[in-house]
């Protein structure tokens, strides 16, 4: 029972990664990639998540949140 229950959930993760890719992918025609960087991280998503979905580095979201919080600050 259990390991049904772990397929299942592979499953939908999976599922989730690939709606994820194709919201974003929908979302570059209209914004730029720090402007995504910025509203994934809203949500609460990692930088690896954010990477992930945007087809970057961790990296690279990394140094534009920084930037986006330097830019806060004034």
């Amino acid at each position: 029972m259990a390991k049904i229950i772990s397929v299942g959930l592979q499953d939908l993760h999976t599922q989730m990664k690939i709606t994820n890719r194709l919201l974003a992918a929908g979302l570059r025609e209209r914004m730029k990639q720090n402007e995504l960087i910025q509203l994934l991280a809203g949500t609460g998503a990692s930088q690896q998540e954010i990477a992930d979905v945007l087809d970057t580095t961790p990296g690279t979201v990394s140094v534009t949140l920084q930037r986006f919080r330097n830019k806060a600050k004034g």
